[in-house]
């Protein structure tokens, strides 16, 4: 391939508000976050051409949960490849049962019409997998994941990705036994790359997250962004997804899967 694809950032908030012209300007590919179904509905009537907007359920957003139903994201749910962002919050002060009926009803909904799912874990690692695992649910990215060795080694056995920021320990991810093509790059922007010191604080920025990676695997960071499209790619064609993105984001995961890659024994 004669010219690198462009960054990913697999997590981050941005205002509805934003143009797509002005989104196309950070030069990345971007997954952005909603809280509320409400939030998503905004998004509705934009035809942005490199960032895709998820549906989403915030645990911690009390009104995100007080608004909730099952239906009404079931029908929301063909406008996007992304559910986004949902999961549990154990330090917020949202209801943790209707929290837990709520993630339990989107994992369903994923396991019959699959997505990628970008979960929230903050204090919930362990009841968030064992939900995973009860629902069957593919396509689960774990953001911002903050478990244990074990409950990381659970995850990979789950089949779970890992979305990163420039907040998180990789060699900790590594040291748990998370190879290179279980993880994805994000920001979390706002609070992710302003807590990681980063160059930049905006969505897409995830080059410090590439070099970071590339440190912690002994690579370089053009060999670890070959992987992140790579990895995109598989799980977006295992999942069926691909006419849900916007053509020239769907050009770009073609194009992944005729690229070079990382071998396995780079998977350190």
């Amino acid at each position: 391939m004669s010219r690198q694809l462009p960054p990913i950032d697999m997590h981050a908030h941005v205002d509805t508000r934003i143009s797509a012209r002005d989104l196309e300007g950070l030069g990345a590919v971007v997954f952005a976050a909603t809280r509320s179904l409400a939030e998503f509905e905004q998004t509705l009537h934009r035809r942005d051409q490199v960032t895709i907007w998820g549906l989403g359920c915030h645990p911690g957003v009390r009104t995100a949960q007080a608004e909730f139903d099952a239906e009404h994201f079931a029908g929301l749910m063909r406008n996007t490849p992304l559910l986004s962002e949902v999961g549990l919050d154990g330090a917020a002060r949202t209801d943790t049962e209707t929290q837990v009926r709520i993630f339990r009803s989107i994992l369903a909904l994923a396991a019959q019409v699959p997505r990628i799912v970008s979960v929230h874990s903050k204090r919930a690692t362990s009841h968030v997998l064992d939900l995973v695992e009860e629902s069957g649910a593919p396509g689960i990215v774990l953001h911002w994941w903050l478990g244990s060795q074990s409950e990381t080694q659970r995850a990979v056995g789950l089949g779970c990705l890992f979305s990163v920021n420039r907040s998180m320990d990789y060699e900790r991810l590594r040291r748990a036994g998370v190879p290179l093509d279980r993880l994805l790059p994000e920001t979390d922007h706002p609070a992710g790359n302003r807590a990681g010191g980063g160059l930049l604080t905006q969505p897409g920025w995830t080059l410090d997250v590439e070099r970071a990676v590339a440190d912690a695997y002994a690579l370089t960071p053009e060999e670890v962004r070959a992987q992140f499209w790579s990895t995109l790619a598989g799980l977006t064609r295992s999942l069926d997804l691909d006419a849900l993105f916007p053509m020239p984001v769907r050009a770009m995961l073609e194009a992944a899967r005729h690229q070079a890659t990382v071998p396995p024994e780079g998977h350190a």
